[in-house]
């Protein structure tokens, strides 16, 4: 099976300004990303998409990534990754499509690989993500507001003991990969059946506001150091 990897980074962020490209751990954030693919051994190709010179340009120092200058029409809040990846496969040929945020950096090329033995041990998936299982932090712990109220979210688990409560799943943001031909007809990268690729718990890190980056500066050494997971 062919796979490609894409690693979207934008230069623009509200929540976060200029957050791919942030140093974190002596490194800037993106570089965790594109480590992990050039450590995969199942991944052909790897393309950089980013409208930000600054990124483009850090990139340029690994010799595998190959870049992909984003238009600018591609580039803003509300402009759906999946546009991005549409016009990457266009001019490339692969199997499937993997989809590694720099946002959620703590992975390995080992993750990657063994999402990808996933897909290709099981011809009726379309799609698998990583997840983690959630604890204490549950559906069954959570509330719908409906006017001045809560209502359960799982009511038949609402009072349950924790042991008690069936495992739930949380999509960690880490890994997306989609076989091109299902992304092609649905312009999804979550089309289902969908097949998870749990991962630990201790490794959920996702960068979407400035409370994450103080997560992260004490969670990725912790992580470098095997100390988590």
């Amino acid at each position: 099976m062919k796979v490609i990897a894409i690693i979207p980074a934008r230069g623009g962020s509200k929540g976060v300004p200029g957050k791919n490209k942030k140093p974190i751990d002596g490194k800037p954030l993106i570089a965790y990303t594109i480590e992990a693919a050039l450590a995969s051994g199942k991944i052909s190709d790897i393309f950089v998409s980013s409208d930000d010179e600054d990124i483009l340009n850090l990139c340029s120092a690994y010799e595998k990534i190959k870049i992909h200058r984003r238009d600018n029409a591609l580039a803003t809040d509300n402009s759906p990754v999946a546009d991005t990846v549409k016009q990457i496969i266009s001019s490339t040929t692969c199997d499937a499509i993997m989809l590694l945020q720099p946002t959620a950096p703590i992975r390995t090329g080992r993750n990657i690989d063994e999402a990808i033995s996933l897909l290709e041990s099981a011809s009726h998936i379309n799609t698998v993500i990583s997840v983690v299982e959630m604890t204490d932090i549950h559906p069954a712990r959570m509330y719908w507001k409906q006017h001045d109220t809560l209502v359960p979210i799982l009511s038949e688990f609402e009072q349950v003991r924790r042991q008690d409560i069936p495992p739930a799943y949380y999509r960690n943001g880490s890994i997306y990969l989609v076989r091109k031909e299902a992304f092609e007809k649905e312009h999804s990268l979550m089309i289902k059946p969908i097949m998870p690729y749990t991962m630990p718990f201790d490794w959920l890190l996702n960068i979407d506001e400035p409370r994450d980056i103080i997560i992260a500066e004490a969670l990725i050494p912790a992580w470098k150091k095997g100390l988590l997971g």
